[in-house]
């Protein structure tokens, strides 16, 4: 009996001494986001320049730049009935006045939208995702603006049914080939997937034989892309779990279609862990190395500042890199 208890004793001590060498390291190492128990280690920080609660595009879901326009898209989800919105603004993030109600004949359409890009000969598409299914639209813009409404801008309507949990849909381009990019918000074998943009709108659905061109293994919690066109990079605007967290990486999309997985060799070229415990949604980059952040938070909706690296790259997150 007294060398059972010496042995049960000791293994406490042992499991005393673990459970705090563990709290020391997080404490020491992680980062613990305000009223979550999720902790995680980051390796860059945000210089906040400015900060702005914008209750016109509710739970903001993102944003994307066209010419001298910024067009913040968001999820009214306090609204009656619920809806999906676009709120345009100049490059100083002031409002245009104009903003676009993703709803057809009064009816919701777009409720969650996840993406939103354009290009000259395709034109725009918007990504919506309700319930983990992925809709994608493709847009008459000028038609839609002016109306204020979708009633008459749908032009086509194409299910994104092998998406995971949602799309986010982003043109992207490469040794002259347009291709549609998009990824997974899941973290059970999350992709990104490249797409051909003729085959996807002649089937109207992304599991038709030859819509899907290149397949990439990706990190999880894919909320938003961006490309950059003069890098050859795909922007993989991330959580760091689910709902929570901010993460920025950048992916050499050519190195990444050769290798098949992001984490392969010479495919990130940098990746951004902060300590925000809000959920990050979208990004562009602005002018003088600051970047417009989009949020998901009932505290903050646009966040303009710079990412600065620790030990992931040096100075900000959209520097020129040699």
């Amino acid at each position: 009996m007294h060398a059972s208890f010496s042995s049960v004793l000791t293994r406490r001590r042992a499991f005393a001494t673990a459970l705090g060498m563990l709290l020391t390291c997080q404490t020491a190492c992680a980062q613990q986001p305000s009223g979550t128990r999720e902790t995680w280690i980051s390796n860059a920080s945000l210089e906040r320049i400015q900060t702005i609660l914008d209750r016109d595009v509710g739970a903001g879901q993102g944003v994307s730049r066209f010419g001298d326009r910024l067009y913040v898209y968001g999820d009214l989800v306090s609204a009656r009935p619920r809806h999906g919105v676009i709120k345009e603004f100049d490059l100083d993030l002031q409002p245009t006045g104009r903003q676009l109600r993703l709803t057809r004949k009064g009816e919701p359409l777009a409720t969650h939208p996840t993406g939103l890009t354009r290009h000259p000969r395709w034109g725009t598409f918007l990504g919506d995702t309700v319930q983990q299914r992925a809709r994608i639209y493709r847009l008459d813009w000028e038609r839609a603006w002016a109306d204020g409404n979708l009633d008459h801008a749908v032009l086509e309507e194409i299910e994104d049914d092998v998406a995971i949990n949602g799309c986010r849909p982003h043109f992207v381009e490469l040794d002259g080939q347009v291709l549609l990019a998009t990824a997974d918000y899941g973290e059970l074998r999350p992709e990104i997937r490249l797409y051909d943009p003729a085959k996807l709108l002649a089937a109207r659905r992304s599991s038709a034989p030859g819509v899907v061109v290149h397949r990439i293994l990706s990190g999880p919690f894919n909320q938003n892309l961006h490309w950059d066109p003069d890098r050859g990079e795909l922007v993989c605007v991330q959580n760091v779990v689910a709902g929570r967290g901010w993460r920025i990486e950048h992916i050499d999309l050519r190195q990444a279609i050769a290798d098949g997985r992001v984490w392969g060799p010479n495919v990130r070229i940098a990746s951004w862990t902060l300590p925000e415990p809000s959920e990050l949604e979208g990004l562009v980059p602005l002018p003088n190395n600051r970047s417009l952040f989009v949020v998901a938070s009932r505290r903050e909706t646009l966040v303009i500042g710079r990412i600065q690296g620790s030990d992931s790259g040096k100075g900000s997150a959209f520097e020129p890199r040699p």
